[in-house]
């Protein structure tokens, strides 16, 4: 059995290959998911979350690179610091940084929190990021 630290290891290596079919099978059915910054509430249940996760490849990214700087794990619960750059076709490599704290419930993810600077984000995001959103969004409505 794995490590609560070696799930979210597994968890992220997953999301960082754009592997999200594999990502959210980490994830508990009724897992939540919020992106601190964004004003949403959190997203809940694996299909939905696998529908937000959907987003950064309709905003274009080709593929990630990530640095996990520090990771503490204790009580059901590991806080991860990382770093992380998106790949886009245009060659712009935005680059993050983020904290986020992740539950888990008998060996699943039960709730993820990212906190990260949106600002800090968006300004660096290609313009080919923003025409995605907005035709993923189009084709939502």
């Amino acid at each position: 059995m794995l490590s609560d630290s070696e799930i979210v290891e597994a968890f992220f290596e997953a999301i960082y290959r754009l592997d999200f079919d594999a990502a959210i099978e980490f994830l508990t059915e009724d897992a939540s998911y919020h992106d601190l910054p964004l004003p949403t509430d959190p997203t809940v249940g694996k299909a939905a979350i696998r529908r937000k996760l959907d987003f950064m490849i309709a905003g274009g990214v080709t593929g990630m690179d990530y640095e996990i700087r520090h990771l503490l794990a204790g009580d059901d619960t590991v806080l991860v610091e990382r770093t992380e750059t998106w790949h886009f076709p245009s060659g712009a490599a935005p680059t993050l940084r983020v904290m986020c704290a992740i539950e888990l419930d008998d060996g699943k993810i039960a709730a993820w929190r990212e906190y990260w600077n949106g600002d800090e984000l968006m300004s660096q995001m290609p313009p080919e990021f923003f025409a995605g959103i907005e035709r993923a969004g189009d084709a939502d409505a």
